[in-house]
């Protein structure tokens, strides 16, 4: 190393440049993918919120005086249709491949996938588009 910092050649400054542009590239492949991370965390949790809630609130109420749960399955879909409408913004496009629903015990699973863009989309690079599924089940009743 001694020898490389007397050599006056003029490696020492290529090696530098080359060092700070890894370091650099480094760097913005970390944010890149925090910032994935962030966008996909974001996601998950409203799509499990929106199933969450479609399920619980579309119980049939009639029959939970006789300690039976029974799903709006029609319902339950248009729900989670609404929920997910409302809390996911444009930036996300939301495909949704299938939605399976049962009415006893009342449950619900969600398949689809999610794309949105990352930090490097100014520079045309390609949107990321993730799968994801969610679930939801109520078995129990309070009493």
């Amino acid at each position: 190393m001694r020898e490389l910092l007397k050599d006056k050649t003029g490696k020492v400054p290529i090696l530098t440049f080359g060092f700070v542009f890894l370091l650099l590239m480094m760097t913005f492949l970390t944010i890149e993918m925090g910032s994935t991370y962030e966008n996909y965390d974001y996601c998950m949790d409203v799509l499990q919120r929106s199933c969450n809630s479609a399920v619980e609130a579309n119980i049939d109420d009639s029959y939970r005086a006789d300690k039976v749960l029974l799903l709006k399955i029609a319902d339950a879909e248009a729900d989670f249709h609404r929920f997910v409408g409302n809390d996911l913004s444009d930036r996300y496009d939301l495909h949704i491949d299938t939605i399976s629903c049962t009415s006893m015990p009342p449950s619900m699973t969600v398949t689809g996938t999610v794309t949105f863009d990352t930090i490097f989309a100014q520079f045309d690079w390609d949107d990321l588009t993730v799968p994801f599924t969610v679930r939801a089940s109520n078995y129990d009743l309070v009493e």
